[in-house]
């Protein structure tokens, strides 16, 4: 179970990764790349929601009991 924990864990920090690229990469208009704007983005929520998955996978990681 905790290596399931560790998984987890990591998929946060995968979505908190292309949350992140999301945020940087522009997209593309008729006359070439848009300025910033948060309209367009999908990237706060997936950063969000790799965070939660990231703090979640190490709590239940540590507080996990070994059984035997």
């Amino acid at each position: 179970m905790r290596n399931l924990f560790a998984l987890l864990a990591l998929i946060g920090i995968a979505g908190i990764v292309l949350g992140v690229l999301t945020l940087l990469h522009p997209p593309h208009g008729q006359a070439g790349p848009l300025p910033f704007t948060f309209e367009y983005t999908g990237g706060p929520g997936s950063i969000i929601g790799g965070f939660a998955l990231l703090a979640a996978g190490l709590y239940l990681r540590a507080a996990w009991q070994r059984r035997d």
